[in-house]
């Protein structure tokens, strides 16, 4: 059976699930090479040196989600996603610091 033609396995990661680089493709309708340069920029980081044994934490699957939305919906190209993703994150990051501090000293 060819690549092509192979069915889309549908996978429902656990939390400590490491997942395949076709299994990745699959949960985001992407082609390999598109996954393959998002690592090279930075943008998703499997474990394993070879691509056969890349396998990918389900938070980096999740950034990978992320990425996906982004390019989609802004448009924005390859080389601008790590910049972005890592300025969302600090945002969330300061948004759950500023909960805690509201919490301890408003409530």
């Amino acid at each position: 059976m060819s690549e092509r033609n192979r069915p889309v396995e549908v996978v429902e990661p656990e939390s400590n699930e490491a997942l395949t680089l076709h299994q990745v493709c699959a949960i985001l309708e992407l082609r390999t090479e598109v996954v393959c340069e998002w690592v090279s920029e930075g943008i998703v980081r499997p474990a394993g040196g070879r691509l056969e044994d890349w396998r990918f934490p389900v938070r980096e699957l999740e950034r990978a989600r992320r990425a996906r939305r982004l390019q989609r919906d802004l448009e924005l190209n390859t080389a601008s996603l790590p910049l972005v993703l890592d300025l969302l994150g600090e945002v969330a990051h300061l948004r759950r610091r500023l909960r805690v501090l509201e919490e301890r000293f408003f409530e």
